[in-house]
Order: C-alpha cells, then sequence, then structure tokens
C-alpha cells in the first residue's frame, strides 16, 4: 500500500514538475503535461490540489484559465475544418487573416484545380476513432483492447489488452495468441476455445479501445511528417490529419508504400466524382502515404457542370476529359466547341463539334472551352409593356397582332393604353429597325388597318396610360397586386432584355461609343420628353408638378431605348426618323417616326388631344436641306378632317406636329370673396370680369362692412414680391460677404449670424397685397374697376373704430378713434417715444394699405397735421444710426484728447 501511494506521489512529482514548467512557457504540450494527467490531477479533491500547488509553487489560476482559454477548442466539433492559416483568439473563435480570406475566394468565371478545395481547410482537431465499427478484416496488433463478455452458468466481463508477445489471457483459460488475426478469426478463436475448455459458457467478442500506430506523410502533403493515429485511419483520413495537400499534389495517385513497396494507389476522383471508396486502405503502423506531385493538367470552362482544371490519368479523349467534367450543359453549343492548345512554340485554336468528342484528343496544357447557345430566341414574338403576361411568344407564318393580344380584358393591365401601340421590327441584318403603330383596342377587335401581320422577332410594345408610377399605382388591379414575386422578377428581366436589344448587331467599339452618348442623349431626350410631364386636365393635380419617379411602362420608359437607337440609325443613314409634337395634347414631346406615318398617328402617339383642342386647325412645321440650304415650310391642315381618315396628312422625319387651343380657351378663373359680403365664397368668372361686378353677384356688401380697409391680393403680384425679395435678399448678402473681406463691416454680428438672417428673409411668405380704394372703385368710376385674374382674393373686414401704435413707443397698443387727436397725442397716450426710435421717418399706415409719412412738432416744423381715421396704424421705427451716451461720450473724449495733443505741440514750436 506504501508503494501504492509511493508511485502516486511521485507520478504527482512528475506532474507538478511539468506543471510548473507549464506556468513558464504557457504551452502544456512543451512541457510534456497530457490531457490524461490533467483530468488525474483534476479528480483530486480541492484541498489537495491547493496543497501540491502551494508545495510546487504553482498558480491554480493558469491551469484554470487554460481550460478557460481553449475550452470553446476542445469541446468542439473534431470535424470542424478552417482554411489554413487561421489563429484563434482568447474566446476560441477562428480569426481568418484577410490574405487567406482572398486565397480562397471564389474569383468569378476563373477555373480552379478540381479536388483541391476539399483540403482548402485543415481540421482544428483530429479525435481518435473511437466509436467506430470494426471492419471484419481489421487486423488484431499489440496494444488493441479485447472485450470478452462470457455468459452462461455464470456472467463475467473482462477487457483484454493484446501484450507485447501478441496474447490475451482469458482468466481461467489461460493465454490466446491473437495479434496478426484478423478480427473475424479472432472472434471465432476465442469464442471456440471458451466453448470447449470452459463447460457450459459462452463468449460475445468486440473491441474495446483501439491502439494508436505511427504513419509517415510525405511528398505534396501541406505538412509532411510522422503522425501517431487510430489503427482504424484510412489513407483518406491521414491526409486530413497531415492538414491535406499541396498546391501541386496529385489527387489521382496517392500511394500507400509498406516495407519499401507501394501496395495501393487512390485515386480521390474516384471519392470526388462517383464516391468510391474502394480503394481506401486501412493504414499499419509504419505505413508511408507518398503524395507525388500532379502530371498533365486540362482545363474545361463554358457550359459543363463542374468547370475546372482537371487532372489527367488515363484520359486522352475530349468525351473523356467532358466526363470528368460532369458533361456539357442543356444551354452548351456543342457544334462550336473550342480547344486552345500549345505546340511546338506556338498557341493554336480548333473548333470541334462534340458530336466526335470520342475520336478528338487532348493533351497537357490544353483549354476545352465549350461556348453557350445564343441568347436569341429564334422564331419568337417578344411582347413588353403593360400586358398580364408579357415574354416570349411562339411565332407561326401568318401571325397577327390579335393572335398574341387575344382579349382587352385578360391580356392587358388596367392601366395599358389602348390607342397607342408599337411594333418594332429589325429591318436588316445591321440591326437598323423599324416602326409600325396601330391602335391596340382595334386591333384585338379585327380591324384589318391595326390588326397588322407580324413577322419573326418582332417586339410587340404596350405603353401605359399614365407616366407617373404614384398616379399609375392608384389604377392597380387586385391582378397586379397578387402578382408573386417570381413574375415581378420576369418581368424586370424582360424589360432589361427589350432594352438590351437595341445594341445588337453594333460591335464593340460602337457599343462603347454608344454607352459614352448615351447620358447625353438620354438628357437631351428627356428634355424633349418634358411635355410627357404633363397630365390631362382630371388629373390636375399631378398636372403641374415635375415627375419624380416615371411608371415601369411609361413612354419615357420604354421609347428611351428605341429614341436612343434611332439616333444611332440617323448616324449612318443621315436622316432623323423623329417627330415632334406639342401643344395641346396629353403628352408632347418627341416620338418615333413609324412607318407611313401620317398626323393622325402622332395624335394618337402623344395620347390623344386635351380638351381644350383646336380641331379646325393645326400646323406641321418642316424643315428639309434643298441643295446648300436649309428650307422652313409650315403645312397647316383640318386636325378634325385628319382624324376621321377624310385626309390624309404624311409626316416626315424632324416634323414638328404643332395642335392649337381654342382661341380664348381658358381653365375656369376662381376667386375668393371674404368677409363681410352677403354671400361670401369661391366664385368662378369669366375672362375679363370686374370686382364691381362681382360685389354685385355677391349681393353687396354687408351694413357692417368695412370697405376702407379691404385686403386685395393676387397670385402674380405674390410672385413678384418674392422674386424681389429675393433679388433684395442676394445684393444684401453679396455686399456683407464683400465688407467681411474688405474689413469694412461695421456691424457685431458674424457673417454666419448675418447669412441666417438674409435666409429668413428669403423665406418669409410675400403678401402679393394691391392696394385699392375699394369706396372709390364701387363709386361706378370705370378706370377705378379691377379686371379680376385667377387667384384673386377680396377680404373685407368688419367696422373699426381704432387707431394702432406700434413700433418704438413705451407700449404698443390700440386705442378707440377719437377725431379731436393728432398723431403726437396717439403716441404720449402710448407712453411717447423710446431712446431708440426714428422720430424722422414715422409712418401711418392707412386702412386701405397706403402708406403716409408724419412729420412731428420740433424745432424747425409745425405740428403734425395729419388727418387720422379709423383703423389707421402708427408705426414709429427703429433708429438703426442710434449710439449710446457711453459711446457718444467716449468718442467725444477721445477727439477732445487730440485737439489738446496738437494745441500742445503747437505751442511748443
Amino acid at each position: 500500500m506504501r508503494r501504492i501511494l509511493s508511485i502516486t506521489g511521485l507520478a504527482m512529482v512528475m506532474l507538478w514538475t511539468s506543471l510548473f514548467a507549464f506556468s513558464y512557457s504557457a504551452q502544456a504540450q512543451v512541457a510534456g503535461v497530457t490531457p490524461q494527467q490533467i483530468e488525474q490531477f483534476k479528480q483530486l479533491p480541492r484541498a489537495q490540489q491547493e496543497m501540491l500547488a502551494r508545495q510546487y509553487g504553482f498558480d491554480l489560476s493558469l491551469l484554470d484559465s487554460q481550460d478557460t482559454s481553449t475550452g470553446s477548442r476542445t469541446n468542439e466539433d473534431p470535424q470542424t475544418v478552417f482554411p489554413r492559416g487561421t489563429t484563434f483568439d482568447d474566446n476560441g473563435d477562428p480569426v481568418i487573416p484577410e490574405d487567406i480570406r482572398a486565397q480562397f475566394a471564389e474569383e468569378e468565371g476563373v477555373p480552379k484545380p478540381f479536388g483541391y478545395k476539399l483540403f482548402a481547410g485543415e481540421p482544428s482537431t483530429f479525435a481518435q476513432v473511437t466509436g467506430a465499427p470494426v471492419p471484419s478484416n481489421y487486423i488484431i496488433g499489440v496494444g488493441d483492447t479485447i472485450s470478452v463478455q462470457l455468459y452462461g452458468k455464470e456472467s463475467k466481463s473482462h477487457q483484454l489488452k493484446v501484450d507485447r508477445q501478441g496474447l490475451i489471457t482469458v482468466p481461467d483459460l489461460g493465454p490466446i495468441q491473437v495479434a496478426g488475426l484478423t478480427f473475424d478469426k479472432m472472434r471465432e478463436l476465442v469464442q471456440q476455445e471458451v466453448s470447449q475448455r470452459l463447460i457450459g459458457m459462452q463468449a460475445a467478442v468486440s473491441m474495446g479501445e483501439l491502439r494508436s500506430i505511427q504513419i509517415f506523410v510525405m511528398g505534396e502533403a501541406h505538412k509532411p511528417g510522422a503522425y501517431t493515429v487510430s489503427s482504424l485511419t484510412t489513407i483518406t483520413q491521414a491526409l486530413f490529419v497531415s492538414g491535406g495537400v499541396s498546391d501541386i499534389a496529385s489527387l489521382r495517385n496517392v500511394q500507400l508504400k509498406r516495407d519499401g513497396e507501394t501496395i495501393a494507389t487512390l485515386d480521390l476522383y474516384d471519392f470526388l466524382i462517383h464516391g468510391n471508396m474502394g480503394n481506401d486502405r486501412l493504414l499499419q503502423s509504419g505505413d508511408m502515404v507518398f503524395i507525388p506531385s500532379r502530371g498533365d493538367m486540362v482545363t474545361v470552362q463554358g457550359e459543363v457542370v463542374r468547370p475546372a482544371i482537371y487532372e489527367l490519368k488515363n484520359e486522352d479523349s475530349l468525351a473523356e476529359v467532358l466526363e470528368l467534367a460532369g458533361g456539357v450543359l442543356p444551354t452548351a453549343y456543342k457544334k462550336a466547341t473550342r480547344i486552345e492548345r500549345v505546340r511546338d512554340g506556338r498557341r493554336l485554336v480548333s473548333t470541334v463539334d462534340l458530336a466526335n468528342a470520342k475520336t478528338l484528343n487532348v493533351g497537357n496544357g490544353d483549354v476545352v472551352e465549350v461556348p453557350q447557345v445564343s441568347n436569341e430566341i429564334v422564331d419568337s414574338i417578344m411582347l413588353v409593356g403593360a400586358v398580364a403576361r408579357p415574354g416570349y411568344y411562339e411565332f407561326n407564318p401568318g401571325m397577327k397582332v390579335s393572335d398574341v393580344i387575344t382579349n382587352i380584358k385578360t391580356s392587358l393591365l388596367s392601366y395599358a393604353d389602348l390607342g397607342y401601340g408599337l411594333i418594332v421590327r429589325e429591318r436588316d441584318n445591321r440591326g437598323n429597325i423599324e416602326l409600325h403603330q396601330f391602335d391596340v383596342a382595334a386591333a384585338v377587335e379585327g380591324d384589318a388597318e391595326h390588326n397588322k401581320q407580324l413577322e419573326a422577332h418582332d417586339q410587340l410594345v404596350i405603353f401605359s396610360r399614365y407616366e407617373d408610377k404614384k398616379l399609375q399605382d392608384l389604377q392597380l388591379t387586385d391582378w397586379i397586386v397578387s402578382e408573386t414575386e417570381k413574375q415581378r422578377k420576369e418581368r424586370k428581366q424582360l424589360l432589361k432584355d427589350y432594352r438590351q436589344n437595341y445594341l445588337r448587331g453594333l460591335v464593340a467599339e460602337q457599343k462603347r461609343e454608344l454607352a459614352e452618348e448615351e447620358e447625353s442623349q438620354r438628357s437631351e431626350t428627356q428634355v424633349e420628353l418634358q411635355g410627357l410631364f404633363t397630365q390631362s386636365n382630371m388629373d390636375s393635380d399631378i398636372a403641374n408638378a415635375k415627375i419624380e419617379e416615371y411608371a415601369e411602362y411609361s413612354r419615357n420608359n420604354l421609347l428611351e431605348p428605341i429614341l436612343t437607337k434611332l439616333r444611332h440609325q440617323f448616324s449612318e443613314s443621315g436622316n432623323l426618323p423623329l417627330v415632334y409634337v406639342s401643344g395641346e395634347v396629353k403628352y408632347p414631346g418627341v416620338y418615333p417616326l413609324v412607318e407611313k406615318a401620317d398626323a393622325s398617328d402622332l395624335v394618337a402617339a402623344a395620347g390623344g388631344l386635351k380638351e381644350s383642342a383646336y380641331l379646325a386647325r393645326a400646323e406641321i412645321t418642316r424643315t428639309q436641306v434643298k441643295g446648300d440650304e436649309t428650307v422652313t415650310d409650315y403645312l397647316s391642315f383640318n386636325l378634325f378632317d385628319a382624324l376621321m381618315g377624310k385626309q390624309n396628312v404624311p409626316v416626315k422625319g424632324r416634323d414638328s406636329l404643332n395642335v392649337f387651343a381654342i382661341p380664348d380657351w381658358q381653365n375656369t378663373l376662381e376667386v375668393i370673396l371674404e368677409g363681410e359680403v352677403k354671400f361670401p365664397g369661391k366664385y368662378t368668372i369669366r375672362r375679363g370680369e370686374t370686382l364691381t361686378a362681382l360685389i354685385e353677384r355677391a349681393g353687396g356688401l354687408t351694413e357692417y362692412a368695412f370697405p376702407r380697409g379691404a385686403i386685395f391680393t393676387r397670385e402674380e403680384l405674390k410672385e413678384l414680391e418674392r422674386q424681389r425679395m429675393q433679388a433684395l435678399a442676394r445684393e444684401l448678402q453679396h455686399e456683407v460677404a464683400t465688407n467681411s473681406i474688405t474689413g469694412n463691416n461695421q456691424s457685431n454680428m458674424s457673417y454666419s449670424q448675418t447669412r441666417q438672417l438674409l435666409k429668413d428673409l428669403m423665406e418669409v411668405e410675400p403678401v402679393g397685397r394691391l392696394v385699392i380704394d375699394l369706396p372709390h372703385v364701387m363709386s361706378g368710376s370705370m378706370n377705378a374697376d379691377i379686371q379680376l385674374k385667377d387667384g384673386d382674393r377680396l377680404v373685407i373686414p368688419a367696422q373699426r373704430n381704432t387707431v394702432n401704435v406700434i413700433g418704438e413707443v413705451q407700449l404698443a397698443s390700440s386705442f378707440l378713434y377719437d377725431g379731436s387727436l393728432n398723431v403726437e397725442d396717439y403716441l404720449r397716450r402710448a407712453g411717447g417715444t423710446r431712446k431708440k426710435a426714428d422720430e424722422e421717418r414715422i409712418f401711418i399706415v392707412k386702412a386701405n394699405g397706403s402708406v403716409e409719412t408724419v412729420e412731428l412738432g420740433g424745432w424747425f416744423s409745425l405740428a403734425s397735421n395729419n388727418r387720422l381715421e379709423p383703423g389707421d396704424t402708427i408705426v414709429v421705427p427703429l433708429d438703426t444710426e442710434y449710439t449710446n451716451n457711453m459711446e457718444l461720450w467716449r468718442d467725444a473724449t477721445q477727439i477732445l484728447y487730440q485737439i489738446g495733443v496738437a494745441l500742445a505741440a503747437l505751442t511748443a514750436i
């Protein structure tokens, strides 16, 4: 017993010696402390742990911190794999350097060597295989533990370890030689011995703890060297233990060497591609896994299942290489597969048909590229715009518009424009386009003129009735609200394809130039399409507001790529196929010239006529080049006859159609009467109506009206005041900035404060008041009466019997009117003026808004004789040049001092 305790104490001494070394090195691996020893120490009572720690001068907190710092690492999944070069923070979380992230990041379009991604990381830990089933061909060796369960007349359980002689000793039975036997053979032997030699007993035999073996991983391994692993370790597991393979390792010829001979080779492609692990052999102690450098490589890219760089083994034909890549995709264009190869110092390109892939040879360094089929859908019709089911439709000879758009209710969205549709058609191999216009509703009804015959690759474009997205959203139907996210994505993709179609047929340089010019052309187009910002009269709330976001299928969005394409065609043909529409149409702007276009087509393209359009006459301005000069002609015609088909008015490129407004046509004029009239409210008036006539329509003034105090405002005067205030503010701002630079700023206000003051001045809302003498206006004088305009407003207050005093007085207030009092009397009632009052600029604001200046009595003037009336206001302004007495005396004293110094100097002379 003492001997056992002494041995245990010796073990503790060794453990604590290692722990003491660990306290200085902070690395248990360096000190030789195994996890089993640490666990043994942890099983001791806490008091004994503290005693040993004090005895050997070891800090227990270091051990605890080691447990804490490594806890997340030791408890992690043994199969956790991190990229090579990963470090760990104090919490055990992986920290992957940026260069490592970039190394393992997928670079789009660049093929990578196949299979190496499997070893992109290395395991943070590699646990011994303990719970895995033991295969029947497992070779029993020294160090293995065999579990023998005896049952029958009695039950016993034994854990028997194979000793150095290859024996296990079964109690009551004796030693049995098992080393070198397979697991099945060993189990049969033990069971047979038990049944024969122990009467009435049977045995159940299984494997317990497996032995550890030492192997070698050499060659192009990531970390070559010797490794101690489980006896169930295979070749692939050994590769993971060593951190995988290097960048130039062969994955097709991994060799297992035993006693100097290669006994097996492993092709990892069988595992990666077919999942075949038949050649993955179990390792024995002393085995070497050798990884040679890779052999011939072929790059396969394009329309294959797995684009990558593949290592060749026995493959020499193109068909076998494509099989490694998983085969070709359905989108592959097999007739033009390209093979780039280097032969005799020259780079060659071959174009082959994959139908002959079995007879075509490939070699080291070849690059096989399988191209994609064209994105162009042949023999199809594209339907795009405000339709229920946009997309590509099969083309059949003799097909017409009504075959694609079969029903207005089910084929179109509720906001589709039924009066304007376009067919975009390629007219030559250069990609030049021509356009055909049709009436959507008439085409669906089968009208022969508009139900046009289609050709392959035509594009049918259906527009929205609205330009503003907000206004269109108000018209969305339940169908479009319930549209799925997938359908919305398909719509956006189709619209993108539609826009990109107009770049087809251009060489790369032309594409680049067109892309550079597109922005400028787009801005120019948008300027020409400014009329599209105007809606019809019924949408007057949005009519005058600039559109912030266009509707998806607005004329602006759908016509823009067409106009860009036509401008490019103009540079080639010299004829600009664009026309302009202005005047009384819903959407004035620039439009593409369609085939056989006339004036009625332009009106339909512009959304139709407004209510104010004049039908008896319209005008086309036509500019033509004749000889060396440009001639402009004006063509007038009857618009009604043109729309009814009674008159054909052909249109040419660059023509400008102007639809006139009905003479004297005005939108309804509205004015507002408020206050003391019998019937106040908003009145609709005709052009030229006067203020007197309007007051008569309102029943005249009430008996409480105060006509002298009437306030009349006008919108155009308000705008003029705003412009004047802004101009004044800009001038003041310029002056303040100039004074600040030159140092002439005598104000105590900072520059930023002055700018804020000017900003506040510019934000003051103007009144727009027109000073009128309403009693004189209503007296019947023709010269005094006022013609009303849209937005005018007249406010007639109730009777007033007060006089107001405001400004720099002691108590600003209102006083009952007394005809015997003058201005000075009212100022005295207000307590008199303040020190900072400018008594020379006192003025009176009369009840009707007019202003009179006041001269108070003084040394050089008589008493004020201004006649005050009820409703007047006396204003005492601030003296902006006021200087207080202290500043005055300071300046005066300084002047006297300078004079005294000068006199003293003169006396001295």
